[in-house]
């Protein structure tokens, strides 16, 4: 005998959901994905709590001007992985971010821009700086580089997605 099941639209929707979500590539889990933590090989693995807590900070304090890791007061300099590198000196560690968080200078390194990009050195300026903490700085640029990792081909400003 043949037996035949009707599905609701509600009980439909879960096993729509779980086509949707595996159609494509497979993605590395995050703690696969290493961080350069300096210019000496050291690297770091983020949890998904660090990935999801660099992401609000990033949301709340960067998203302003950095919306997608582009830069909507200078679409020449992004936050893309060899735009980043590019600076002098290169800012394409986590070190070498919470440095620039901290002491903003010009791509070329050579004037400080604490004024005009907010820092901890201008919290007095932007106010979102004022409660930013080290390890704030720290998840924030973990967050820089690992949307750089999984997601080259979007962050950054490169390309325009519609």
């Amino acid at each position: 005998t043949t037996e035949i099941y009707t599905l609701s639209l509600h009980d439909a929707l879960p096993i729509c959901a779980v086509m949707l979500l595996s159609a494509g590539p497979a993605r590395a889990d995050v703690e696969d994905v290493s961080i350069p933590i300096d210019g000496k090989g050291k690297t770091v693995n983020m949890t998904k709590e660090q990935v999801v807590r660099g992401k609000r900070l990033f949301n709340a304090a960067c998203a302003v001007c950095h919306v997608g890791g582009g830069t909507r007061t200078n679409q020449n300099v992004g936050l893309a992985l060899d735009e980043l590198a590019g600076a002098l000196p290169p800012r394409d560690t986590v070190d070498s971010i919470v440095d620039y968080l901290n002491n903003p200078t010009s791509y070329d390194g050579l004037r400080d821009v604490s004024e005009i990009h907010p820092s901890i050195r201008s919290a007095d300026v932007f106010p979102k700086m004022r409660s930013m903490k080290q390890q704030d700085l720290y998840d924030i640029s973990c967050y820089i580089l690992y949307q750089n990792f999984t997601i080259p081909e979007k962050w950054g400003g490169g390309k325009q997605y519609y």
